[in-house]
């Protein structure tokens, strides 16, 4: 009797583990949207861990991208990162995955 307890609220306890843990990325189509400003996605999510920008030498635009990550349990412990694109000062593109390695310079942002 005493083992069968025991293995009972071990299970319980490790059920209410997995409750806790985060299974839905905080970057959804319901919190935020194409055409937000750099400042208002900021202001939602916080500082990004990274930042890079490039420059289209034809045609001067300038091309910044935030790199936000969390960590997500799907099947697993997993990292993802959102990588945000903003053109003009406004959100663009959202992707998922993994950051792309690309030959343009990656600028690294410290903040207080």
């Amino acid at each position: 009797m005493r083992l069968f307890l025991i293995q009972t609220l071990g299970i319980v306890l490790i059920l209410a583990s997995l409750t806790s843990c985060k299974t839905r990325s905080k970057f959804t189509s319901n919190s935020i949207s194409i055409g937000m400003t750099k400042e208002q996605v900021v202001s939602k999510f916080g500082q990004p861990y990274k930042s890079a920008f490039t420059e289209n030498k034809e045609t001067g635009e300038i091309k910044e991208t935030l790199y936000y990550r969390e960590n997500l349990w799907i099947a697993g412990n997993n990292s993802i990162t959102n990588i945000l694109v903003f053109k003009d000062g406004k959100l663009v593109s959202l992707e998922q995955g993994q950051e792309a390695n690309t030959s343009s310079p990656t600028i690294l942002t410290q903040h207080p």
